[in-house]
């Protein structure tokens, strides 16, 4: 479209600046003459309002006040040809002008009205014609590369070499960008600043995330254009994420069957790499102290996992996954799923690994993650008990159902409860009344079934050694989450 300036550089118009030249840039959508007192209310943004000045007030104050309407009504400049009888244009009127950068122009009043307007309306025409052409070209490119199978980053330069702009989709709410082109990128490492501030336009059907355009090879000049370019990029942010979605569901089949061992991590190696995980993969683990839900439904479509198509599982109160082994990226994920949540990670996995062991692994590391108030936990990384506990899970389930085995099947087989009672005794530090109130039984009653564990375990709750070994045996099992049904043989 035609600016403010361009207009007054045509000769046959005879048009000149008054006041505000410096708001000459300016586009001007279309013209329309008006002799009104009120043009305000007739025009929409961006048109430019032609007077005799027949409608201009005559006070100097009413004058300024006039002003400032019209230049609130968004339009784009004024210009005035002055009739005989018309009041005479005031300071006061030029100096609002000259203040908000609103362009008033003279011609003379031989000026007819409808040469500037057809002006105006052949530049308004051919600059639609132009921008069907490059809808029209941008639409092609976007489906050639489409076909080229290139990322979407590859597209969104495609997009910037066709509008000579810097393109970037980010979230508004993070600040977090999903992807930029290479004229972005470019201006962003070599620390350019684009000409005026970025334009930004919302992605239809998201919630945060926008498409800015900065200046590059070419001014930011054409919003309607811009938002094509949201629709565009607005079906391709759909598509992927049903595309996620698809992938974390058949991820959640894959990993089920891993956990109950009828599939093999051998047999799903190829598809970690089709997911992006070509580098070290393990098995995370992610909860909070308090157990507190985690916000996990969408996060396989987080930024974060752009290049990922982790194997994600949600079970109450943790999410269990197969992920890259990236630290900072495992926590970050974190950060997103609960406050205060925490990441346990196992060892890394190979073709022959055992996922029911990893998993163990990655649920014992996030359980000493919360105890030593830390957000990152990688299995055997802990030394902080000094060497007691057993350093694996398969060496914490012998050992406890060495330790426990005979009380287990003793409450089982007998509907008793003598492995809570020792744990509250050893929790209130051999406090015998304090102990039977929180088990709601009588003091003697528990004298006797602590005298039973001894006689089932060989080891007496109330002696250094008993309580010692007894302990370890519980804490082991609680750090590892190890189901002590399970251990019964």
């Amino acid at each position: 479209m035609i600016s403010v300036d361009q207009l007054v550089a045509v000769p046959s118009l005879g048009l000149k600046y008054l006041a505000g030249a410096h708001g000459g840039g300016r586009l001007v959508t279309w013209a329309h003459a008006c002799d009104l007192p009120d043009p305000w209310l007739w025009f929409e943004a961006g048109d430019l309002v032609m007077t005799t000045g027949a409608g201009l007030p005559e006070d100097e104050r009413e004058q300024a006040r006039w002003m400032e309407q019209l230049i609130d009504s968004q339009v784009s400049a004024l210009v005035v040809a002055p009739r005989p009888d018309a009041p005479d244009i005031t300071p006061a009127l030029l100096e609002v002008a000259e203040r908000r950068g609103f362009p008033v122009l003279s011609a003379g009043f031989d000026l007819q009205f409808v040469c500037l307007a057809r002006t105006v309306i052949e530049s308004a025409v051919e600059s639609e014609r132009q921008r069907l052409a490059t809808i029209t070209r941008l639409y092609d490119v976007y489906w050639q590369a489409l076909h080229a199978r290139g990322t979407f980053a590859d597209r969104i330069s495609t997009l910037e070499g066709t509008t000579g702009w810097a393109l970037q989709v980010r979230d508004q709410a993070t600040g977090e960008v999903l992807v930029s082109g290479r004229l972005a990128r470019h201006r962003q490492a070599t620390s350019l600043t684009a000409e005026g501030e970025a334009v930004e336009i919302p992605i239809p059907g998201t919630r945060e995330i926008v498409l800015s355009a900065a200046a590059g090879k070419s001014p930011v000049n054409d919003r309607p254009l811009l938002q094509h370019l949201g629709g565009l990029i607005a079906l391709e942010l759909e598509h992927e994420a049903a595309q996620k979605d698809r992938l974390r569901a058949s991820g959640a089949d894959l990993l089920l069957g891993l956990l109950d061992e009828t599939v093999t991590v051998a047999a799903v190696w190829p598809e970690l790499r089709h997911r992006g995980m070509t580098g070290a993969v393990v098995v995370a683990c992610w909860s909070t102290p308090d157990a507190s839900p985690l916000r996990h439904e969408s996060i396989h479509r987080d930024v974060s996992l752009q290049q990922y198509a982790p194997l994600l599982v949600a079970r109450p109160a943790m999410l269990i996954g197969i992920v890259p082994c990236d630290l900072d990226l495992l926590a970050a994920i974190g950060t997103k799923l609960a406050q205060r949540c925490a990441v346990g990670i196992s060892d890394k996995l190979s073709a022959n690994s055992s996922v029911v062991e990893a998993a163990r692994q990655a649920q014992l590391a996030v359980a000493r993650a919360h105890e030593q108030h830390r957000t990152v936990q990688v299995y055997g990384e802990d030394t902080d008990d000094g060497g007691f506990l057993p350093r694996s899970v398969e060496e914490t389930r012998r050992f406890v159902r060495a330790t426990l085995g005979p009380l287990l099947a003793h409450d089982k087989h007998n509907d008793s409860d003598l492995v809570n009672s020792v744990r509250v005794f050893l929790r209130h530090d051999g406090a015998w009344q304090r102990s039977a109130d929180e088990l709601s039984i009588h003091r003697q009653t528990l004298v006797y079934r602590l005298r039973r564990v001894e006689q089932l375990t060989g080891l007496k709750p109330t002696s250094t050694e008993g309580s010692a070994m007894l302990w370890l045996a519980l804490t082991a099992a609680e750090r590892a989450s190890l189901d002590l049904d399970e251990l019964i043989d």
